[in-house]
């Protein structure tokens, strides 16, 4: 063989080796930044979701305490986005959220509070039905980012 045909063979087949390399290269970082971003925006969802949960169910609670359920459209809202978390949520969380709901319509239930009720009941920490929640939407979203 001649040595020119082998040097320029050699050079073609290292230069389509080299483009192959990188288009294959720049397939994988597009995909991976894909996959991160898909995973970054359902973190997000969820973040977003379970903010939702704890600022009604944070309302509801006040209100459970001082009044009975008068109508139970009360509760739609809450009853709503427990139903979106039971799409997406790990089963920790969502075991949470419905003992979290549980609670409230117990509070609804049971006799008014009196605001010293209230008071002795928050600092002996018993009145915190949102705290199992969020204790277990905070490692659920952690454990995301950790794999994100």
């Amino acid at each position: 063989m001649d040595s020119s045909f082998v040097t320029a063979t050699a050079a073609a087949l290292g230069s389509l080796v080299g483009a192959t390399v990188s288009i294959i290269t720049t397939w994988i970082t597009q995909r991976t930044q894909a996959a991160r971003a898909q995973r970054e925006g359902e973190r997000r969802e969820r973040e977003d979701l379970y903010g939702e949960f704890i600022m009604e169910a944070s309302r509801l609670t006040v209100e459970a305490l001082s009044h009975s359920l008068e109508q139970a459209e009360t509760l739609a809202k809450l009853y709503g986005i427990l139903a979106r978390i039971r799409l997406v949520a790990a089963d920790p969380v969502l075991a949470a959220a419905e003992m979290c709901s549980r609670r409230i319509v117990d509070f609804y239930a049971g006799p008014n509070w009196t605001v010293e009720q209230i008071r002795t009941s928050f600092e002996r920490e018993r009145l915190d039905p949102i705290k199992d929640f969020s204790t277990a939407a905070r490692m659920e979203l952690l454990e995301m980012n950790a794999f994100g």
